[in-house]
């Protein structure tokens, strides 16, 4: 199953969170999942979404990252109080790991903002700051990191924005900091 079988298979409606990336790695794209060990970024062995969000207590195991997203975004066992998460990304056509690389058109966003109005997440969780950059440029709505409150209007959805995962300065207790404001909030 490629990765936009898979961005469809784990958006549905009325999920509790939604998480939202930018594009799959070439290796998630490869190996059919979105944060697996054979890779870089979300993918790589190196990878600590998953650890983050079993740091949090998002969720309740420390889950091996190759089967992980079938887990946490396909079921609900393994996620505090059997919450439904999904996950997609804003570029689900572009596989490319260097993100300075993905381009994203105006229609890229109006297909997301869509996307969230109609499965009405009851929280959004952005974990890309390319996607808070183009969010900002088709609504006019400067997202911060951390909590930011129902900013589209007629749409009761929470907005979280956290910082990639991976391959920055930013330490993981500032990253599990705001899983843990997230999860407080279910």
């Amino acid at each position: 199953m490629n990765l936009i079988e898979k961005d469809a298979k784990f958006l549905r409606d009325n999920l509790d969170v939604l998480f939202i990336a930018l594009n799959p790695p070439l290796q998630s794209n490869n190996n059919g999942h979105y944060f697996s060990n054979n890779g870089h970024y979300f993918s790589g062995r190196r990878s600590s979404f998953f650890k983050q969000l079993y740091l949090s207590g998002l969720i309740v195991e420390n889950i091996d990252k190759s089967i992980a997203d079938d887990l946490i975004f396909g079921e609900n066992k393994y996620n505090y109080k059997n919450k439904e998460f999904g996950v997609i990304d804003l570029k689900p056509l572009v596989t490319e790991t260097n993100s300075n690389k993905v381009k994203v058109k105006k229609e890229d966003t109006e297909l997301l903002i869509s996307r969230i109005k109609r499965y009405k997440p009851k929280n959004v969780c952005i974990i890309h700051s390319d996607v808070m950059k183009h969010f900002r440029k088709a609504t006019g709505i400067k997202l911060i990191y951390g909590y930011n409150g129902k900013v589209l209007e007629d749409l009761d959805t929470e907005f979280y924005c956290n910082y990639f995962p991976n391959g920055n300065n930013i330490k993981t207790e500032q990253k599990v900091k705001i899983y843990v404001e997230l999860k407080n909030s279910l």
